[in-house]
């Protein structure tokens, strides 16, 4: 897993760079510029979905208490929203 690459110059973006954009439409690359929009057609963008049938199962076969499963889906969300700068792929506009 990497950070994303600037569609026009090809440089990789920090963790930080990205993590400060990935919300907006319009991702700015800090290094040429240009305006770079999120890539939505990512194969595999779903598969962070798979961790609630797991988390129900998992929850189900240890008997974890509700507090116990909630904090275990605070804690996936966490490593979610964390993640997104490396799930991240950048192309130009009208593409």
């Amino acid at each position: 897993m990497h950070t994303p690459d600037c569609s026009y110059c090809g440089k990789r973006w920090s963790y930080g760079q990205t993590f400060k954009q990935v919300f907006k439409i319009k991702m700015i690359c800090p290094h040429c510029g240009k305006e770079n929009y999120y890539n939505a057609s990512k194969k595999g963008g779903w598969l962070p979905l798979l961790a609630i049938p797991i988390l129900l199962g998992l929850a189900f076969l240890l008997r974890l208490s509700s507090v116990e499963i909630i904090l275990m889906g605070c804690l996936l969300m966490i490593l979610h929203v964390l993640s997104i700068p490396y799930r991240t792929r950048l192309q130009r506009a009208g593409k």
